[in-house]
């Protein structure tokens, strides 16, 4: 897949970006629940190597919605991007689309 677009299909904690990656400014992230109707709930969050966590963003994104986050800086060198999604009884494998620009 290419840089900068995840697919996440089960309820897990994906690393969008790891530590001295080198991945520069980022201007923008966009979430987007590709269920029909079953919301995801969504942490996005930074981290550090003592895995200390610095929340952006905790929410439950309804289906067929997004969230649209920009000018998210961070110093990449100290701190980690991740994302940890849940979803609800049969749907707990509810998909979220990510886009890093």
């Amino acid at each position: 897949m290419e840089r900068g677009l995840y697919n996440i299909a089960s309820a897990t904690t994906t690393t969008l970006i790891d530590f001295y990656k080198g991945k520069g400014s980022i201007s923008s992230i966009r979430l987007t629940n590709a269920h029909a109707a079953t919301a995801v709930t969504v942490d996005l969050f930074l981290e550090d190597a003592s895995s200390t966590k610095c929340y952006l963003l905790k929410t439950d994104i309804p289906g067929k919605a997004s969230v649209f986050l920009e000018n998210v800086s961070f110093n990449n060198s100290v701190l980690a991007l991740k994302v940890t999604t849940a979803g609800s009884g049969l749907h707990a494998a509810t998909p979220l689309s990510i886009i890093i620009k």
